[in-house]
This record gives C-alpha cells, structure tokens and sequence, in this order.
C-alpha cells in the first residue's frame, strides 16, 4: 500500500480500480474495497491500495468508521485514507463527512471513492457498485429497490420527495434511478415525475386501464433542495396512487 507525491500539471492514474462490494461473509457491517488508486481530494498525492481492504463498520479507526458507532438511514461516505509523510499503511474509512473524515493519528491523506446506505435498522444495504471502465464515473444499484415515504401518493400537485435517507447529498443535481408503481383510478391518468424545482414534466406515466398497476424505472436528477436531494410527484387525480422507490444513483470520484 503506497502514497506518492504528484508532480506536473495532468494526474497519472487519476482514478482506477478500487471497487467496493457488500463483504460476502458479514455483508450488515462489513465492506470490501479492492484495490486500485486514485489523487487524494488537494491534487497533491496519488493513493495507491495495493491490496484488497476489508471495512469493519463495528470498529472506528483505519479499516473501520471514523467515529461513532452505525446509525440508521444514514449514508456513509467511502473513503482511501493515507499517511504521506511517515508512510503507514494506506487504508480506507466510513463517515458521515465526504469532506472533512475524522482521521487516525498520522494520516492527512483521503480520497472519496463512494457511498454505503445503512438501514433503519443500523446496518447496510445491499447492493452493487460499479467500477472499472467507468473510471471516475460509478453507478449504484440497490439490491432491491428501496421505498420513499410515498407509498400510496395521491398528490394532485407537485409534491417533494426526500431521497436524502438513499441518495448522497453532495451534488447539485444527481442522476438517480426511479421505480414506480401507479395506480390509476382511471384510464388515462398519469403520474409525473421531475426534479425538485422544475417547472416541466420530466418523466410521465399514463395508466391504460383503471386499477392496474403500471410499474416503471425511470432516469432524471434528484436535485438538491434545502440541502437535501429530491424528486417532485403529481398524480392527475386524488383517486390514483403512487408508489415511489429509489432503484440507484450515479456518483462522479
């Protein structure tokens, strides 16, 4: 596991690799990173993992959280974490901050590599991250699809969606995959889904026959509304309802 120094104006090996996965064995409180490297978050050293990591979410420290123990519906940031100066082991990290991790004695080095999402009971999600070819570019996808508080929405104006519980907050305006389930009260009404804040219809379903379910997945932004990343609904009548899932989201390191 190594650290370098970054010269010059262009990075080398900007980011590659470093994968993560739900830990086969213990996949509630443990992650598994593989290796790879990537420019720590000043542009000043290139982090090399150069062997596979496994994160304890049960212990703080290198390899473990920050600080603090697991808590609930909570999006943890993924950091490779470095000590450049006396060379200790490079390692990874979980916390709440993608900016400002609480970090192990020595180490002044880190890197945002992407996102785990515990439950509302504490422990983490399943799922699937992307990695590789996509270089900077990740995509997450939920194992299963996980349930927004609209679960049967009749909103017959647009209505927010917090997704923060789900989704990173940490972008303006952040790609996400949507599921719905609508439930027309009639032939011909809709479901319409956009960003928080837009005066157009991003996305809109049409149910073809009263009381049957139409499902969809839909891609549009979640965009970031008092702080907090969201989705707008409106159903054509208050008879309809709207289930509204989070399948995913991509993310940019």
């Amino acid at each position: 596991m190594s650290t370098y120094l970054q010269f010059g104006q262009i990075p080398f090996s900007f980011v590659n690799g470093l994968g993560i996965s739900n830990n086969a064995t213990t996949p509630n409180t443990k992650l598994n990173v593989a290796t790879g490297s990537i420019l720590d978050s000043t542009s000043t050293f290139q982090l090399a993992l150069t062997s596979a990591v496994v994160i304890d979410a049960t212990t703080t420290g290198l390899n473990g959280l920050d600080t603090g123990s697991l808590a609930a519906s909570t999006v943890y940031a993924v950091h490779v974490i470095a000590d450049p100066i006396t060379g200790s082991a490079t390692g990874c990290m979980l916390s709440t901050s993608t900016t400002a991790p609480l970090m192990p004695f020595g180490y002044s080095a880190f890197a945002l590599i992407g996102y785990v999402v515990t439950s509302s009971g504490s422990v983490f999600l399943k799922g699937l991250w992307s990695a590789g070819s996509y270089g900077g570019r990740r995509i997450f996808m939920y194992d299963a699809p996980q349930a927004t508080a609209i679960t049967a929405g009749a909103a017959t104006t647009y209505t927010a969606i917090d997704l923060s519980a789900l989704v990173p907050a940490t972008s303006t305006q952040r790609p996400v995959y949507i599921n719905s389930a609508f439930t027309p009260g009639a032939a011909a009404r809709t479901l319409k889904l956009q960003p928080a804040g837009n005066t157009g219809d991003s996305i809109t379903i049409t149910g073809q026959v009263a009381a049957v379910i139409v499902t969809t997945q839909s891609y549009l932004f979640a965009r970031l509304s008092s702080s907090l990343p969201k989705i707008s609904y409106v159903v054509s009548n208050a008879a309809d309802a709207a289930a509204i899932n989070v399948a995913g989201y991509e993310f940019f390191i």
